[in-house]
């Protein structure tokens, strides 16, 4: 399903890169070669190429034979294992669909697991290839999250990340997701983690959007539990604790404070988004606007998915803070 200029539908478009512009709809068209040419480029920047592989992977997803043929045809590149595994992941997280495991049918599962694990022999591939590179297991992790029993397979994926990224802003995000509830751990546990990851960043971090993200986790997880009528209540009442709002405040007034010095970050905007979404919710609109001016007019998936659909979703909040659609 096409959008947002005629890419696929559901890319990360949280960011602003030149290279990435060209890049992408040229994988789109079934030309690799732009989308090579950006990785090579960036094998001693993680954060750019994180999020390189990040959105080139999800329109990767629709053209797996290419990028197999691509692979085998220079099987010493790590960026063409790194580029497939990517693609065959977040093919993998479509396959599963959106609905919660217990709602997910046996084909979906198949599907997911199967292209999973074609996922993991690639980027196994490409770390081998690269072995201080920390986007690979940065992408496993995502890869593993959505096909594992074993949350210790997840335990020893990110233990490679802290050891050669430990401040990659996807790697860390899909740990949290995995550290919920819904997931395989608890509440508790999500957010101990964001806390002790934020508590020394320095202002504008983007990983400072753990808190919001985390708070995001909460409030959807109290609409998983109990009757409609409680699971209405939890979710209404969770934002607006004053313990909540004075964490999440903080760690947006933090992220501003220092927007300027990470506006470069590649993942600057998408930062901000998250905290727009958290603020659009509530709603507070004083309070998103800063964040929805330094994201962008293009949505990431996550979270304004959550809120319905992620186009409809941004620009209603744009218009909402009194910002233009584009």
């Amino acid at each position: 399903m096409a959008g947002n200029g005629g890419l696929p539908a559901g890319l990360n478009l949280a960011w602003s890169d030149s290279r990435l512009e060209t890049a992408l709809p040229a994988l789109v068209r079934r030309d690799v070669r732009p989308a090579l040419a950006l990785l090579a480029a960036t094998r001693e920047d993680a954060d750019r190429r994180e999020l390189y592989v990040d959105v080139l992977g999800g329109a990767g997803q629709h053209l797996l034979a290419d990028l197999r043929a691509v692979a085998d045809e220079r099987p010493d590149d790590p960026d063409r294992w790194l580029l497939l595994g990517s693609s065959l992941s977040e093919a993998s997280w479509t396959a599963r669909g959106a609905a919660v495991i217990e709602h997910t049918s046996d084909e979906q599962i198949h599907g997911m697991v199967n292209l999973a694990e074609q996922g993991r022999k690639a980027l196994r591939r490409a770390a081998d290839l690269a072995p201080k590179d920390p986007v690979p297991w940065s992408v496993l992790l995502h890869c593993a999250s959505g096909s594992t029993d074993d949350p210790g397979e997840l335990d020893r994926i990110f233990t490679r990340v802290q050891e050669l990224g430990p401040d990659l802003y996807s790697a860390n995000q899909v740990r949290l997701g995995t550290l919920t509830r819904k997931w395989y751990g608890s509440q508790e546990q999500a957010l101990a983690f964001a806390r002790e990851l934020t508590h020394d960043l320095p202002p504008g971090h983007p990983l400072l959007a753990l808190i919001a993200s985390v708070h995001i986790e909460g409030m959807i997880d109290g609409g998983m539990r109990g009757n409609v009528i409680g699971r209405i209540w939890r979710t209404m009442r969770y934002l607006s604790k004053k313990e909540v709002r004075a964490e999440v405040d903080a760690a947006s007034d933090r992220l501003l404070a220092g927007a300027d010095q990470y506006a470069d970050h590649p993942w600057s905007m998408a930062a901000h988004q998250v905290f727009a979404a958290l603020y659009q919710d509530i709603p507070a609109h004083d309070r998103a606007r800063p964040h929805l001016e330094r994201g962008g007019p293009r949505p990431m998936p996550w979270p304004w998915g959550y809120f319905g659909d992620e186009v409809e979703t941004l620009a209603a909040a744009r218009k909402a803070a009194g910002l233009a659609d584009g």
